[in-house]
């Protein structure tokens, strides 16, 4: 077979719409909750407007589109249209009011031109809201409003023949403190990719997916867009910033659709049992699996919502854990649907001090619980290495390499990044974890260590202990080191919103910045310098909805007049 008689993304969703054309490929939840069905041959024609829309802009086959449109169909059509039409596409989070316009127009003005973007699909409020300030770009804007729509077969428009390992598109990273970097992934990874979580979760035509997840992310992309497109599987699909306000709308899709595969990250279970009204009951029953992923995943959480949902029919063999991330496409290692992720106590101590997973000697020692993101999944390996990239041990803390047929060829047009991060064939996640009884166990990140008297402390650690503590607003801390020169080691410092402006005077500040001490002294064995308290809204996410530690760290900075040092 030629390269380009091997499957790629377009083929593999076109064969499946024409399996059954009439089915419904999305049902798209707006942002006041109305519901448009979109069949599969619907999605394909609309998706040719578009493809039609590149072509008479003069993009050939490879050249790069960015989306950049808000929750309505256009946003499906738009990248579809890219992907049928041998474009790259890349999605790009649409700007809201809580950003600095001119700042988000400025940095991705520079992005576009960096990664060479022919084309950026818009609509007229975006580019009312932007386009004052991109500047004269190398790229052209297509407004979705003045797409021509017309009315034509599935076979009406010739559909790119590209080769299997081309480029197939472009996942950006959050970028909070610097460009966006560009992961390229081709079709035969994706594919691969594909091939690999299916056999995973045990996917099958019967499946339905709900979800509210940003395209943008590598887990909304490929969980809850590819994945579906390309086995046949339905999607109803609802607003991020709908459900960020009302989040109970995701369990009334469950229930209308009879769902049964949802992905969310950590925080989301804990925002759906803080804001779900109990005295309203839902049936959850359909769920199958409900994956925990792209955040530490913490056994507590997982028990907490079980605790909280089940009398809705919720099962504990349906909450599942998964490791993932952009370069491998989506996931390195899964849980086994239907049964709950396994965990491991540790004396927290020697973790800490000497990286290696020890069990609890007494009642005295500190003890942390972590939980299993599971097994690879097909064709993907994993390693924990040291620091001189030395394969270690089961049970010993280390980097986690991996390698596969779902690889990533590079970060775009960053070739000092990409190697950088390889070695081998392997790349160098920048996470850290251990291997036990062939389950992955992820501890953080190596950016995002505290590292205190040669102790290692994990700032999401420290941020769950303190998300716990009273008047402090759950999920909105940030927890940084901040090296002390007089000591010759770091210090913990720790920014957290409270839940009402009343806990920012005199006498409740105190209160709580002590309360918050103590908790995390004796949960971590780790006494903070600092307990910065915060007004809400105060920090800063990243687009996929992540504290950003870094953002924050310069922010704290700023506000207090420190430097890192003094």
């Amino acid at each position: 077979m030629s390269p380009l008689e091997r499957p790629t993304l377009a083929s593999e969703i076109l064969a499946r719409a024409r399996e059954a054309p009439e089915r419904a490929a999305f049902h798209f939840y707006d942002a006041s909750n109305a519901c448009e069905v979109i069949s599969r041959s619907d999605l394909i024609r609309r998706s040719l407007d578009w493809t039609r829309a590149y072509r008479g802009a003069g993009l050939v086959e490879g050249d790069i589109v960015i989306v950049v449109i808000d929750h309505r169909p256009d946003l499906l059509f738009a990248y579809l249209g890219a992907i049928l039409g041998g474009f790259t596409p890349s999605f790009m989070p649409y700007s809201t009011a809580k950003q600095d316009a001119a700042l988000f127009a400025d940095a991705h003005r520079r992005l576009f031109d960096r990664i060479g973007a022919r084309v950026v699909a818009v609509t007229q409020g975006w580019i009312e809201g932007n386009g004052t300030v991109l500047g004269d770009g190398t790229f052209k804007l297509l407004i979705a409003e003045a797409v021509v729509r017309e009315v034509a077969s599935m076979e009406s428009e010739p559909i790119a023949m590209v080769g299997a390992h081309e480029t197939a598109l472009l996942q950006h990273s959050s970028g909070t403190t610097s460009l966006k970097k560009g992961v390229a992934l081709s079709h035969a990874a994706i594919l691969n990719q594909m091939c690999a979580y299916r056999a995973a979760i045990g996917l099958s035509r019967q499946d339905v997916v709900a979800s509210w997840l940003p395209l943008y992310h590598d887990m909304g992309l490929m969980a809850c867009w590819l994945l579906p497109l390309t086995s046949g599987v339905p999607v109803a699909q609802m607003d991020p910033f709908t459900w960020a306000r009302e989040p109970w709308r995701l369990f009334e899709m469950i229930e209308r659709h009879r769902a049964t595969l949802v992905w969310q990250p950590n925080f989301a279970y804990q925002h759906l049992a803080r804001m779900v009204d109990e005295q309203v009951r839902y049936d959850l029953s359909s769920l199958r699996a409900l994956v925990n992923c792209s955040e530490p995943c913490k056994p507590e959480t997982i028990r907490g919502f079980l605790a909280r949902f089940e009398r809705e029919g919720l099962r504990e063999g349906c909450l599942q854990a998964c490791y993932a991330m952009a370069e491998n496409c989506f996931a390195v290692t899964q849980t086994p649907v239907g049964r709950p992720p396994g965990t491991v106590l540790a004396d927290a101590l020697v973790l800490s001090s000497e990286g290696r997973l020890a069990s609890p000697r007494g009642p005295e020692d500190r003890v942390i619980e972590l939980m299993s993101v599971g097994s690879p999944v097909q064709e993907v390996q994993v390693r924990i290495v040291d620091s001189a990239r030395r394969p270690l041990d089961d049970g010993l803390v280390g980097e986690i390499v991996i390698r596969g047929a779902s690889l990533f060829s590079g970060y775009f047009r960053l070739p000092d990044e990409t190697t950088r991060t390889m070695a081998d064939g392997w790349h160098h996640t920048g996470d850290l974890g251990l291997i036990v009884e062939g389950e992955l166990y992820v501890t953080g990140r190596l950016k995002d260590l505290i590292i205190v008297r040669g102790r290692n402390f994990y700032a999401h650690d420290v941020e769950q202990v303190v998300s716990s503590c009273s008047g402090v607003k759950p999920g909105r801390v940030a927890a940084f080191g901040l090296y002390a020169e007089t000591l010759g080691s770091e210090e913990a410092i720790i920014v957290a919103e409270v839940q009402g402006i009343e806990d920012l005077d005199a006498v409740h500040r105190r209160k709580r910045s002590a309360e918050v001490k103590q908790a995390v002294e004796e949960a971590l064995g780790l006494t903070p310098r600092t307990v910065h308290l915060v007004e809400p809204g105060w920090l800063i996410k990243t687009t996929s909805g992540k504290v950003s530690r870094e953002a924050n760290l310069a922010k704290y900075l700023t506000a207090t007049s420190l430097q890192a040092g003094s």
